[in-house]
């Protein structure tokens, strides 16, 4: 694990992504997880923190089409090879699928669910951390991360086996309502 402590010529970098349309009932606890964040900069040996937002669901082709690119899908695409290299699942925290596309036609078009919250952490231009993340048994938390960050650690989930399970450290979305 690296201690940012030790080391003030590192440059660490934070970015945190808020979904656009969260609901009313997780802004308080949103507020709190960008307030958090924002004290790391505050602290010896700086973090720069960024805070963003990225809408609920992306469709890259659509992003294709703008001027500015892709943008969200490129980054979630990073966040995917970090997972796949570090032996990490991002589900089910970020999901693509496939839905057909409205015009009638056979077609379908891909689709991305970005969580309500994501922190992704970075360390000389290198990611080091997405959380939320999985390993198969358990979830790696945004609250988690923030602890490691506070305490020094780039590489907040390196120690697997000295973490617990805090999936339910974060509220989750509310399930959708079914209709009859």
């Amino acid at each position: 694990m690296t201690d940012t402590a030790t080391d003030s010529s590192q440059t660490i970098r934070v970015e945190v992504f808020l979904r656009k349309c969260a609901s009313p009932d997780v802004i308080d606890t949103l507020g709190e997880t960008v307030a958090r964040s924002r004290r790391l900069e505050n602290r010896d040996g700086g973090i720069d923190v960024h805070v963003k937002t990225w809408t609920s669901s992306v469709r890259p082709a659509i992003e294709a089409l703008s001027d500015s690119g892709p943008s969200v899908s490129l980054t979630v695409d990073a966040f995917q090879s970090w997972a796949d290299r570090e032996g990490y699942s991002l589900r089910p925290a970020f999901e693509r699928h496939e839905t057909p596309t409205r015009d009638g036609r056979d077609e379908t078009v891909e689709v991305i669910r970005v969580p309500i919250v994501c922190v992704a952490v970075y360390e000389n231009g290198d990611l080091e951390c997405v959380a939320p993340c999985s390993d198969g048994d358990r979830t790696f938390t945004v609250q988690q991360c923030l602890s490691a960050l506070e305490d020094g650690r780039t590489e907040p989930f390196a120690e697997r086996d000295d973490l617990q399970d805090c999936s339910g450290d974060w509220p989750r979305e509310p399930a959708p309502e079914k209709s009859e």
